[in-house]
Formats: structure tokens, sequence, C-alpha cells
């Protein structure tokens, strides 16, 4: 049995963009050419003694590939990673098509028809800079610096059964139960860990950061989580 597990998000978690980098950063992405996110020297001593004593598996939106793009720290890189919000798991680079193939049938299949209708429609929309399926799991949009985008989130979950859900200017449409927390469950089946850790930054998260004995947030999320739960709260 695993003693502990830590499940944390990647982006605005562990990870920053360019846009929020300070001196001491250390690049941990390069995209066409363009160092793009970014790892405080802090935050990357202090997680070569995490994965010394605990089991570290990222839990994130990003596609395999956004994953793959990450060039981890040595001494830093998680045997482990849970991607495409829940639907695939990276084993040593490799996936998993045992946990994939759960994912699709139970989470994903029924709702096949949805996204690809959604996309169809969505993409007509000139406020979408960017409009597409990911990884056959869920639908994600790209906002334009004009868009309302709690209003536009708000009138796309009235003509969907999909779950409309948004960070900055992104806006994601997951099948129901393709979420984080449903990721934590397997994870705690496969690895049947005494303890788990959690940390996120956004709603996104909150499915398996519900789901942790302890969790890690911004104080944006407190009133959300039960007050019985215990957290570290990060401002």
């Amino acid at each position: 049995m695993i003693n502990y597990l830590f499940a944390c998000d990647l982006d605005n978690t562990l990870i920053h963009s360019y846009k929020h980098r300070t001196d001491d950063d250390i690049c941990i992405e390069i995209y066409n050419g363009r160092e793009q996110s970014f790892i405080s020297s802090r935050a990357v001593e202090l997680l070569k003694e995490v994965v010394k004593k605990v089991l570290f598996i990222p839990v994130t939106t990003r596609s395999i590939e956004q994953y793959q793009r990450i060039q981890w720290i040595e001494g830093t890189k998680p045997e482990y990673a849970v991607v495409s919000n829940g639907a695939n798991l990276i084993h040593n680079d490799d996936i998993d098509f045992e946990w994939k193939s759960y994912f699709f049938n139970e989470h994903i299949q029924p709702y096949t028809d949805e996204l690809n209708q959604q996309q169809i429609l969505l993409s007509q929309n000139p406020n979408f800079t960017i409009c597409r399926v990911v990884d056959d799991s869920f639908l994600f949009l790209k906002c334009s610096d004009t868009l309302d985008v709690d209003r536009i989130s708000s009138e796309i979950q009235k003509q969907t059964n999909l779950t409309t859900q948004y960070s900055g200017r992104k806006i994601y449409l997951f099948p129901p139960s393709l979420n984080k927390g449903e990721a934590l469950f397997q994870l705690k089946k496969l690895f049947n860990p005494e303890k788990v850790f959690c940390a996120g930054d956004s709603v996104i998260d909150l499915p398996m950061l519900i789901l942790s004995d302890i969790s890690f947030i911004p104080i944006t999320l407190t009133n959300y989580l039960n007050h019985n739960h215990r957290l570290f709260i990060q401002v």
C-alpha cells in the first residue's frame, strides 16, 4: 500500500505561464520555439523532496501532447500523470490503455455525438478562436478578448447536457462524469493510499479536492469546500 498520494493540478498551481514569470523561474515548456511555462526554483526544491516521500501524480486538463511538452527538472519527473481531465493515464511516457478504455467506455462514449454536435455548432461562432475536441474526450474553446466568458459559458450550458466550465478565457465542455474526482477515485483504487493530498486552483479541480484528505487551494476556492474539510490555503 502507498502511504501517501499527492494529486496536483499543473497550470497555475505548480507551473505558470510566461506572463507571470519572475527572475528565479525555470523554463519547463517550450512551444513553437518560445518559452511557454515556468516553475519557480523554490517549487523545484520542494518537489524534489516530495517525490522522495510520496507518490506524486499530476492531474491535469492538458492534452497528452501538451503534457508531453513539459521538460521536468531532474529529480522531479513523475512516474504517472493523469491528463485530458482524467481520460488518460500516462505511465513512464506510455499511455495506459486499460485506463483509457475504461474512461472512454464508461464516461465519454455516451456523449461523443453531443461533443461532435457542439463542436460543429460552436465552431461557427467567430468569438471562439479555437474550437476542438481534445483527445477524443472533451471540447475546448478559446474566447476572443472581447467576450464575456462567464455569460457565454452560462448560455452554452443551457443548450447542452455536457458540463460547461471555464478558466480565464478558456471554456471546456466535459462529459458529466469525466472529471478529476473520478480520476482520483480510480487512482485511489489503483494505489490504495493511506492518505491523499491534493492541490488545485480552479473549479475544474474541485471534484478531486473534495475527495482528498487535505487540500491546498487559493483563498478563492474556500467557499466551495465543506468547512470540515482540512485545508491549507494559499493567498
